[in-house]
Order: C-alpha cells, then sequence, then structure tokens
C-alpha cells in the first residue's frame, strides 16, 4: 500500500492530462482515485480489514467527523444550488467526494502503519525535485515555456513547472516544501542515514529555487512565513542564525536583481496584478451579499461573473482569490466555516504533536496555504484539494 499512496501524490498533477469517454469529461487524476479505490476494495475483502476500518472510523475524534461531515454536506448542497448541472457534479466530485474518500483511506492506514508516512514525504520530495529540475530548464532554456512567460511588459519570465501557470506551481508547491522542513531538519540534525539525507535536501532545494523562479509572490511570502514559524517554534540559536544570514542573502539577491527588485516593489506603484485583487475581493463580496448563506454554489461565481463584475479591465475569474471568500461563494457559509473549523483543527492536533515532524509540518502547510489563500487560490483545484486532505490525513 505505500507504492499506492507514493504514487497518489506523484500524480496530484496529472489532473492537467484530460480526455474524455463518450460525454463523460475525465483526467487521469480521476481515473487514477478510482483505481484507488479499487485497489482498496481488493485489501478490504482480502485482508479481511473492513470491519477494523469501520471500528477506526468509530474511534476517530468526533471533532473530525463532524466537520468533515459539515464540509462534504455544504458541497453537496452546493452542487444544486445553482441548478444541477454536469459540470457542477464533475467540481463536487474532484473538490470534495474524491479528496475525502481519500482522507479516511489513507487516514485508516496511517494510523495502522505509521511507517507508511514515509512514502509521502519520499513521494513529496522527489515530485518537489523534479518539478524544480523542470522548472530550472524553462526558465534558462525556455524550453516548453509558454511565450506569455518569456518576460514581457505585462509579465516577468516565469517557470511553471507541469502547470498552466506559475501561480498554480506556487500554490502546489510552497505549502508542500513548508511541510517538509520539519521532517528535513530532523533528518540534518541526526546525521543518520547522510546519503539519503543530502539526496532529499538537495530535492527539496531543487523545489524551492523552482518555487523562487515561478516569481509567485504569495508563494514566497507563504513559504517565508512558514519557515520563520519554524525557526521559532523549533529552532535553536544556530538554527535562528542561520535562518537570518539566509533571509539577509535572499533579500540582497532581491535588491541587486532587477527583474526580481521589481517584482517585489510593482504591487506598491499600482500594478494591475495587484490592483485586481482589490476588484476581485470587491466582486466576491457581492457575490456573498447576493446569496449569504448558501453562495452561489460550485462554479456559481464563474457562471455570474458578467453580472458581478463591474471592472472593465479585469479579465474573467473563477474565484474571488481569498481563501474565505472562495469557499463562502462557492460553498455557502457552512462551507466556509466547515473549512476554517478543519483548519483550525489540524492546527490544534499539529501544536499538541509539535514534537513530531509530520505534526509540526501540518502546521507549517495549514499556515503557508493560509497565507497564500489572502490572495490566491490555494483550494479549489483537483490538485490542491487532493493534497490538503492527504495532508490532513497525516494528522487525524
Amino acid at each position: 500500500m505505500s507504492y499506492l499512496i507514493f504514487c497518489t501524490l506523484l500524480l496530484a498533477p496529472a489532473y492537467a492530462l484530460r480526455f474524455s469517454i463518450g460525454p463523460v469529461p475525465l483526467n487521469l487524476l480521476m481515473v487514477w482515485v478510482a483505481l484507488v479505490w479499487l485497489c482498496f476494495a481488493y485489501y478490504f475483502a482480502r485482508q479481511q480489514k473492513l470491519a477494523d476500518f469501520w471500528f477506526w472510523l468509530k474511534s476517530l475524534n468526533k471533532w473530525w467527523l463532524g466537520l468533515v461531515g459539515l464540509f462534504f454536506l455544504a458541497g453537496a448542497i452546493s452542487l444544486f444550488v445553482p441548478g444541477f448541472s454536469q459540470k457542477n457534479l464533475g467540481q463536487f466530485i474532484v473538490l470534495i467526494f474524491q479528496p475525502i474518500s481519500l482522507f479516511f483511506l489513507f487516514g485508516y492506514l496511517f494510523h495502522r502503519n505509521p511507517g507508511t508516512k514515509n512514502a509521502w514525504t519520499y513521494a513529496a520530495y522527489l515530485l518537489l525535485g523534479i518539478m524544480g529540475v523542470w522548472s530550472i530548464v524553462q526558465y534558462f532554456t525556455l524550453f516548453g515555456l509558454p511565450p506569455q512567460y518569456w518576460g514581457n511588459a505585462v509579465e516577468p519570465k516565469r517557470a511553471l513547472g507541469f502547470f498552466g501557470h506559475p501561480n498554480f506551481y506556487a500554490l502546489f508547491s510552497a505549502p508542500l516544501l513548508a511541510f517538509l522542513v520539519p521532517d528535513l531538519m530532523e533528518r540534518v540534525r541526526s546525521y543518520k542515514h547522510l546519503p539519503l539525507t543530502q539526496k532529499l535536501f538537495m530535492f527539496w532545494l531543487l523545489g524551492a529555487v523552482g518555487l523562487f523562479l515561478s516569481m509567485s509572490r504569495a508563494g514566497w511570502l507563504g513559504l517565508a512565513v512558514g519557515i520563520g514559524l519554524y525557526v521559532l517554534i523549533a529552532g535553536d540559536k544556530k538554527l535562528r542564525y542561520a535562518a537570518l544570514l539566509a533571509g539577509v542573502a535572499l533579500a540582497g539577491i532581491v535588491l541587486i536583481t532587477p527583474n526580481l527588485r521589481y517584482r517585489v516593489i510593482l504591487p506598491f506603484l499600482g500594478e494591475k496584478s495587484a490592483v485586481s485583487r482589490l476588484s476581485l475581493w470587491n466582486t466576491g463580496l457581492k457575490g456573498v451579499k447576493q446569496s449569504p448563506i448558501f453562495g452561489l454554489g460550485l462554479t456559481g461565481f464563474a457562471t455570474k461573473w458578467p453580472q458581478l463584475n463591474t471592472d472593465p479591465n479585469l479579465d474573467t475569474h473563477n474565484f474571488p482569490h481569498n481563501i474565505f471568500l472562495d469557499f463562502w461563494v462557492e460553498t455557502g457559509l457552512l462551507g466556509m466555516l466547515s473549512f476554517i473549523g478543519l483548519s483550525v483543527l489540524a492546527l490544534y492536533q499539529g501544536v499538541k504533536n509539535r514534537r513530531n515532524a509530520f505534526g509540526l509540518g501540518a502546521v507549517l502547510f495549514i499556515i503557508t496555504l493560509l497565507v497564500q489563500g489572502q490572495i490566491d487560490n490555494p483550494y479549489f483545484k483537483n490538485d490542491l484539494a487532493l493534497i490538503f486532505w492527504l495532508t490532513l490525513s497525516l494528522i487525524i
């Protein structure tokens, strides 16, 4: 089953490989999750584990069960709020149903065999390393990089990895990089298995370089806050000094590199991307006021964009680009409150088990996600929803 966990994370970006079977639109990640379900069905039947699974499920903290149930209910209601459609059903499956099902299935595996958690961390290191290498190739050769990201008056040169937009890359990689920090530091401090630790450190560093080259300011800020929090909570004097030196060095690189320097200061000079966030938030608030209890439903914001938006300079957007507004507009008040409850519970559980790399890693993951989520959309994509729920499954 460790290989199943390993491959599930590696295939998270495979949602971009889309196809249809008859009238049914699919993507490779959806098909993989269906295969995971079949593997678990075979595992439960062959090992006679179904009764044990139900016993474990009943023994779970009631707060987890209650909040997950409310989140699922909010998604189910949102499926019908704008009027049932195939598109809404697809969103419900990939953003609510599939991730929550794996939350319980993988949570059971992690609880019964904690060693399988290593498969998750190794997959995260490997995937971030591969994406980092590809991003470096894209940035310095332009190979595989769409022309709009080669650097122009609108956008600086930006790497995007395997994703359709640099921000998508940053939303995926920054929380995972933050999550791995406690595990990586624990390995470095132990001086055990040095060859493996060196490889994992190199993978993490490549992933961090890839995030840097995405030029995502939300990603930079999110990871910086995550690492800073780790240094404050778990760092000794030596680590804090090293972190300070690294921060000063990075700040120096940004200051002496024109593209990086302007990337940081332009939001304070009325840059279109920064100003557009204000318009998006205003549009999101209009959507909330239109339906404060049930929201606009899944895909509702995108559907009602022409009526909600009053900024002629703003292109069509699917979400308000604020994590709380995103949930409120798409899944109603219940969806937003249950998401907040799940995040608070994950933070509490992580802090309670902060001496464990997975517990503290989950705290850094949630904090990084929430920081990015103030100006972007870190949940409503197939891969992001999957990563969110599978990270929670490590600490239930």
